[in-house]
């Protein structure tokens, strides 16, 4: 359940994770969102075994705590990593919200350009998804876990992992 809720947090923050156009699932094929985070890097971020998971959106990998029959049964965990290329319409929304709710602070230190996102009323608790600006794309990372708070700092180490593979 709470994967489902990151997805769509990071899903909202980045503006659909729908591929508009034919001209973006070329554009994608280039970069590889799985290839951004190591399936190491996930799992020490989430504490625990992970799987990594494609979904139909070629922009958008996810990393998932492994629950069934193994010690992470009881918590639930997981990042979302999505690429936005200048051609898609999401690419003018990096770095904002239309959602009241949600709090946003510009971050140094990673690519171009950052900003985190978080609920305003409890900034330690739920999902936090950062934009990433590097060149002529964006990456979106989103974390959530059922053992808040998420970490500002893992989340900003996982974000300058996946910039330095970007092309």
């Amino acid at each position: 359940m709470l994967k489902l809720i990151l997805l769509i947090v990071v899903s909202f923050y980045v503006g659909g994770c729908t591929a508009r156009s034919s001209s973006l699932a070329k554009a994608n094929t280039k970069i590889e969102p799985c290839s951004l985070l190591t399936k190491e890097e996930a799992a020490a971020a989430l504490n625990g075994n992970i799987e990594v998971s494609l979904t139909a959106d070629p922009r958008t990998c996810g990393y998932s705590l492994v629950a069934p029959g193994s010690a992470n049964t009881a918590r639930y965990a997981s990042i979302v990593v999505v690429v936005v290329t200048p051609d898609s319409p999401d690419f003018q929304k990096f770095g904002s919200s239309q959602d009241e709710r949600t709090d946003a602070k510009p971050i140094a230190g990673v690519g171009d350009k950052a900003v985190l996102f978080m609920s305003k009323v409890s900034p330690d608790k739920g999902a936090k998804a950062m934009h990433v600006l590097k060149g002529n794309l964006y990456l979106g990372i989103g974390m959530s876990t059922s053992t808040p708070p998420v970490s500002e700092d893992v989340l900003k180490s996982l974000a300058v992992k996946a910039v330095s593979r970007l092309p």
